[in-house]
């Protein structure tokens, strides 16, 4: 029997989103604790008794004294591939050369390009391209390289979806949202994207319009387009 599983989230968040589609992969039950970020509810000491971090994504697996809380969105979808471990969404330890494949990218992943992630300072401090300055020159050559990486595809390590994936295409998402024409600068991606955003996980979160909403709303500078 599957322990309870509570995922605490977020609904425009790109961050958030990542472990819900590794519950989705999984076909996992699990309940879906909206906090609102924006209000602040996560500051709040209630939220504080659930996660030291006050942050989301945060998931509870099991209840009492044998729930274990995670927080971090990647280490969240590792642990749920580690507890359920079909399907699997990374490649298995007897195929080396595709599991080295899928940590590299996880790892540059964490280390390069989300840390070039523009996306904040265009919409809640309203820097121009102006003001970002090389940061959006950084990003760009970036995003030429992630085109390199997808090849034949359709996904990152070729036609299994990892969690390589699920950390990087709601990362893309932001740049699409800011101005950033795939299909124009890098058709590889422009048909990553396409296959992400119809994998059924992807469509039954929802997450998609809600990240457009959100966008909508904020009507944010598109300083990425050309």
């Amino acid at each position: 029997m599957t322990p309870k599983i509570t995922l605490y989230t977020a609904a425009p968040s790109q961050n958030a989103v990542r472990p819900e589609l590794a519950l989705l992969e999984k076909g996992l039950p699990f309940r879906k604790v909206q906090v609102d970020l924006f209000g602040g509810e996560h500051k709040q000491p209630p939220f504080g008794k659930i996660t030291p971090r006050r942050q989301v994504p945060t998931l509870v697996y099991g209840e009492g004294d044998q729930a274990i809380t995670v927080y971090e969105s990647v280490a969240i979808t590792q642990f749920i591939d580690d507890m359920h471990p079909q399907p699997p969404l990374m490649p298995l330890v007897s195929q080396p050369a595709l599991r080295a494949k899928a940590l590299m990218r996880l790892a540059e992943f964490q280390q390069k390009l989300d840390p070039k992630n523009i996306f904040g300072s265009v919409v809640f401090r309203k820097q121009t391209r102006e003001q970002l300055g090389e940061r959006v020159d950084a990003l760009l050559e970036e995003l030429s390289r992630w085109d390199g990486y997808v090849g034949e595809g359709p996904f990152l390590c070729g036609d299994q979806f990892t969690l390589a994936d699920i950390a990087v295409f709601p990362l893309l998402m932001h740049f699409e949202a800011i101005g950033y024409d795939y299909a124009k600068h890098t058709p590889s991606l422009f048909k990553y994207m396409n296959q992400c955003k119809a994998r059924p996980s992807v469509v039954q979160s929802g997450w998609i319009g809600n990240f457009n909403a959100f966008v909508r709303d904020r009507n944010p500078a598109r300083v990425l387009a050309d």
